[in-house]
């Protein structure tokens, strides 16, 4: 009985921290180097049409040295981009991209599978965006019959 006590708080402990959102899932960073010039900017205007292509949020900001989008929120699988250009040496530049999600058991397309897709179409080595599936957006009550499932929350 003591076992399962204590499995019961453990549980109880996850649930109520992945509730808050307070656990997220570990960043995956992809980074392609680009020539200062028509290189980058190149790369650049491809990496903002990947992010309105793939990421699960609406872009944020973007300017000439980042994109983001809004999020991740909740426990949201959907993911959320940020890239950045950063001055390296001389006259190169690397575009960086961290993509994250808000859920502790991982993004939904993954994120390894989002970080190759962004290095693919990026680069160049791919001439097509091929969005990814966005994970299932939560169902949303009728507004006159409230939440059925509310009882057993």
């Amino acid at each position: 009985m003591t076992g399962f006590k204590k499995l019961a708080r453990v549980a109880a402990a996850a649930a109520a921290l992945s509730s808050c959102g307070l656990l997220e899932s570990e960043p995956e960073r992809a980074a392609i180097p680009c020539k200062i010039g028509p290189d980058c900017d190149f790369k650049w205007s491809r990496a903002a049409v990947w992010v309105s292509q793939n990421a699960y949020y609406k872009i944020e900001t973007q300017t000439d040295s980042i994109i983001r989008t809004e999020g991740p929120y909740g426990k949201s699988a959907g993911a959320a981009v940020t890239v950045y250009r950063i001055a390296a040496s001389g006259e190169w530049a690397e575009l960086f991209a961290d993509i994250r999600c808000a859920n502790f058991l991982g993004c939904a397309p993954p994120a390894e599978e989002l970080a190759r897709s962004f290095v693919a179409y990026v680069s160049g080595a791919s001439s097509l965006i091929v969005a990814l599936p966005s994970p299932p957006r939560r169902a949303r009550p009728l507004p006159l019959l409230g939440d059925p499932l509310a009882l057993f929350r």
